[in-house]
């Protein structure tokens, strides 16, 4: 009971030994593969280190990488999130639309954060309360809210016009893209809230064992809440800088980021099966994503060969995270 108190998974009464070499082989084992993809990528792929290259490998990766922080906090509780792509793309409609109206933009990213959230809280309310799985709630959640984004943009992209919202996306400080500084900065912050807050320790402790955690006296349901309303806030945000990076609303946009939000996360070590999952290796993941993805569109594959890529890798892991299971289970 302990361990569920301080929010420890259970897994960390396995042998410690296989725990931690386990942990060391997967960051070790992914960045050889995100260093030698890029090697592979420089020798091959004109253009892959070029300056141009980088700031938009750096720009999406913001967007893709927020909303994996958002996913992964969600799949340390054993939970999935499959509407943070169409979350992203009605984010993005919706300050289209506010913006090309004249609201001020503080409102505007205030408004379109708000609405996100309390939609995200939502599906947390319907998982809970209604005791509705994850994978169900939020696969509706993706097509409502993709009808939505549909309706309102007119099935049109919506153009607002420059202002100080696209520059900020055009921009770069200290040579790097203010888009990719959010991210870090997300990052960090996310990083410190699930790894050195009480909270935190709950969310693995919910993904190690819901009912023990329940036991220990830990508001599953506020966290809950609390978990899917930090993943619909993110996407919000990454759809807000999606937007501003295009300078326009586009009703498509998003469509197929849930699978690379998951993908990132997986890769980087969180586990499908709950109580795993980090910061650090879900942006690993987020990099080892969008170089493989890039260096193939600049080697002229077709783009579905990268999801066929991205796909098996993420069986892949998911397999190896199934045997990990097994094998902790058995030691």
């Amino acid at each position: 009971m302990s361990q569920l108190v301080t929010g420890a998974p259970a897994e960390r009464r396995a042998p410690g030994r296989f725990q931690l070499g386990w942990d060391v082989a997967l960051r070790l084992g992914l960045l050889s593969i995100v260093i030698i993809l890029a090697i592979v990528f420089t020798l091959t792929a004109p253009g892959f280190l070029s300056a141009q290259n980088l700031e938009n490998n750096e720009r999406q990766m913001a967007v893709i990488g927020i909303l994996a922080i958002g996913e992964t906090f969600v799949i340390i509780t054993a939970g999935i999130d499959l509407s943070v792509g169409s979350m992203l793309g009605f984010s993005g409609i919706l300050a289209a639309l506010a913006l090309g109206h004249g609201m001020p933009i503080p409102l505007a990213i205030v408004g379109v954060l708000v609405i996100a959230t309390l939609l995200g809280l939502f599906s947390g309310v319907l998982i809970d309360t209604a005791s509705l799985p994850p994978f169900i709630v939020t696969l509706g959640m993706l097509g409502i809210l993709r009808g939505f984004t549909q309706i309102f943009g007119n099935g049109q992209q919506i153009a607002f016009g420059n202002s100080p919202f696209t520059d900020f996306a055009a921009n770069n400080f200290l040579g790097i893209p203010q888009l990719f500084w959010v991210l870090v900065v997300i990052a960090l912050v996310a990083a410190y809230l699930l790894h050195c807050t009480r909270r935190g320790r709950h969310v693995f402790a919910i993904g190690s064992n819901l009912e023990g955690a329940r036991r220990a006296g830990i508001n599953v349901r506020a966290m809950t809440f609390l978990v899917y309303g930090v993943s619909a806030l993110l996407a919000g945000i990454a759809g807000v800088l999606l937007t501003a990076r295009q300078a326009q609303g586009d009703p498509n946009a998003g469509t197929g980021y849930e699978l690379d939000a998951i993908a990132a996360a997986v890769l980087g070590g969180a586990s499908l099966f709950g109580a795993r999952g980090s910061i650090l290796g879900t942006f690993l993941g987020v990099l080892l994503v969008q170089i493989l993805t890039n260096g193939l569109n600049l080697l002229n594959f077709d783009p579905q060969v990268a999801r066929i890529a991205e796909g098996a890798l993420l069986i892949l892991f998911v397999y190896i995270d199934h045997w990990r299971k097994r094998r902790l289970a058995t030691a």
